[in-house]
Parts: structure tokens; C-alpha cells; sequence
């Protein structure tokens, strides 16, 4: 039994849970209470996202052995999954009693803890206690920088993310949430950071091409690049458009402005991503074909705006307007792929 258990365990490590799953299948067959395989099971279920069944299992592997800090910490991570987190909580803390000297049990008890929400202080000194027993596992420190994300520490966050990639620098978790910090905000104009987070989540991408938070964040911080170079040309474009019956003069050089203000953003932009990313961009583009028109008709009205008779500017710098809003509405409607 020894020979299926080390491989479902090394498929587990690989990411393979439907492998390890069908590995240890014929294992329980043979003999039920074999806790090992049980809590192994456990972890399979959880990756195949069925935590019912996973908590079934993992209830059998405490019931044969009460004792194992190994099945209760399994237990405990079915009923977080399961939302039941004071059980969850429980069953973290009597592995700990357990095994005191294991970093794993105290990550799991964290985890447990911030999973619950409002216990992020415990969860950060559980947290603490598994980096100071297992301080060359990078895993601990990724769990380190949640709870300090939790706490709304994010400068501490970081350098625990950091000390997780010189631990271990493919680490797609720790560059993935690095990248994270680096995406999520709200300044338009912080395009050096947008960009460098941008380059992050291709890099988690690269260390683990199965992460889909990563392609998801980055699709979306692709189209936020987009969405504000839209609400640039809008914002010229109508003023453009307030002023035209005043003054022919400031409505074309306001419409000069809506046309080549995102063009210097985005080129601004596009000069710090790395030929990869600037290929990508354009198929995230290329999937948005209405806003992509409606772009292409502003540009178009506002070129024209700038050598048109006076007559002209409200009816160019209107359409204009309600042309780049579109742009930016369709933008932020693209669904994730």
C-alpha cells in the first residue's frame, strides 16, 4: 500500500487531485480506516471542489484515529470550506494541542481564523508561531501576508510576500499577490505601478499557468488601462462640446487634446510592458469589437472637430462625447474569459 499512497500524495504536490483521487480509491477499497489515505482523500476532494465529500472522508480518518493532528487539521479544512468556521476553528486548535511544535498546524489554524473574519488578530499569531517554526517554508509567509492584507497592513503584507519569493521566487501565489497590490487601486494615473503589476501577474502566470485568478486580474486590469483612456477622450470631448458655441478656437484645441491625451496615456503605458504583454493587450482589444468601433468613431469625430467650420463643433463634440462614453461602458461590460 505504501507504493499508491507515495504517488497520490506527489500527484497532490503536482496539482493532480483526479489522479491521487483514482490512486487512492482502490487503497480505501481494500482497507476503510486507513487514516493516511483518508486525510490524502480529503485533500483530493477539497481540490475537486466537493467538500461534502471531503468532509465525509475526513470525519472517518478522526473517527479512526481521534488523536491524529493530521485528520483533525484534514477536518478542520472541510468544514472551512463547508462555511461551518467555529467547528473549523476547533478542530484547528485541538491538532495544535496536538502537535504545538508543527508550523502546519498553526497555519491551518490561522487560516481557520481569518476564514471566520473576525479573528484576525488570533490569526496573525498563528500565523507568527508557524513562521518562527518553519521560517523556510514560503507558504507560511504568503499566510503571514494575508492576515496583515486582513488587518489593513499592507506594507507588512508585502515584505511578507517578498520574503516568500526569496524563499521561494517561482512561488505563483506570492507573485500573483504581490501583483495584486500593485493592480487594485484607484488612481488612473499610477500607470508605472498598473504596469508593473500587470507584468507580476504575467509571472505568476508563467510559475503556474493554471492559475485563473491571475488571468482573471489581469484581463481586468487590462481593461481598466482601457476604461481610463475612455474617460480621458470623454472628459476633453465635452468640454470641448460646453465651450463650442463660445469659442470655435478652444473647442478645437479641446478636441485636439480628447484625441491625443489617451494616445500619450496609453503610449506612456504601453512603453512599460514587455512585447508579450503589448500582444495580449491587443487581443483583449480585439475581443471588444463595439467598443473598439466606438472608439474609432470619436477619434475620428474629434480629428475633424479641429479643422471643421464653427457650425460644426456641438453637433462633432457631442456625438463625440456620447461616442468615447460608450467606449468606456462596453469596456467594463467585457466579460472575463
Amino acid at each position: 500500500m505504501s507504493q499508491p499512497i507515495a504517488l497520490a500524495r506527489l500527484q497532490l504536490q503536482r496539482g493532480e487531485a483526479g489522479a491521487a483521487a483514482d490512486l487512492l480509491g482502490p487503497v480505501l477499497a481494500a482497507e476503510p480506516d486507513h487514516v493516511t489515505a483518508l486525510v490524502l482523500m480529503t485533500h483530493a476532494q477539497l481540490a475537486l471542489e466537493k467538500p461534502e465529500l471531503a468532509h465525509e472522508v475526513a470525519a472517518r480518518a478522526v473517527q479512526h484515529a481521534p488523536g491524529s493532528a493530521e485528520a483533525l487539521t484534514a477536518l478542520s479544512r472541510t468544514l472551512t470550506a463547508l462555511g461551518r468556521h467555529d467547528e473549523a476553528i476547533a478542530m484547528a486548535q485541538a491538532a495544535v494541542a496536538r502537535q504545538a511544535d508543527n508550523p502546519y498546524r498553526h497555519n491551518r489554524l490561522a487560516w481557520a481564523l481569518m476564514e471566520q473574519g473576525q479573528r484576525a488578530v488570533e490569526a496573525e499569531h498563528a500565523a507568527r508561531e508557524a513562521v518562527r517554526l518553519g521560517p523556510d517554508e514560503a507558504d507560511f509567509r504568503i499566510t503571514y501576508a494575508m492576515v496583515m492584507k486582513q488587518l489593513n497592513l499592507p506594507d507588512r503584507a508585502r515584505q511578507a510576500l517578498h520574503d516568500a519569493l526569496r524563499i521561494d521566487p517561482e512561488n505563483a501565489i506570492a507573485r500573483h499577490e504581490l501583483a495584486a497590490f500593485d493592480v487594485v487601486h484607484r488612481n488612473p494615473f499610477a500607470l508605472r505601478r498598473l504596469a508593473r503589476g500587470v507584468t507580476g501577474l504575467v509571472a505568476a502566470l508563467r510559475a503556474d499557468p493554471r492559475q485563473e485568478a491571475s488571468r482573471h486580474l489581469l484581463d481586468a486590469a487590462l481593461r481598466q488601462f482601457l476604461v481610463y483612456t475612455a474617460i480621458i477622450m470623454v472628459v476633453f470631448a465635452y468640454l470641448g462640446w460646453r465651450v463650442s458655441d463660445d469659442s470655435a478656437g478652444w473647442a478645437r484645441a479641446l478636441a485636439a487634446t480628447a484625441a491625443l491625451a489617451p494616445a500619450g496615456y496609453a503610449g506612456y503605458f504601453l512603453a512599460r510592458l514587455d512585447p508579450v504583454l503589448r500582444s495580449y493587450l491587443r487581443e483583449v482589444v480585439s475581443r471588444q469589437r463595439a467598443a473598439s468601433s466606438a472608439a474609432a468613431l470619436a477619434l475620428a469625430l474629434l480629428l475633424v472637430a479641429t479643422v471643421a467650420p464653427a457650425g460644426w463643433l456641438p453637433v462633432l463634440l457631442g456625438v463625440a462625447s456620447l461616442a468615447g462614453f460608450a467606449v468606456r461602458l462596453l469596456t467594463s461590460m467585457v466579460p472575463r474569459v
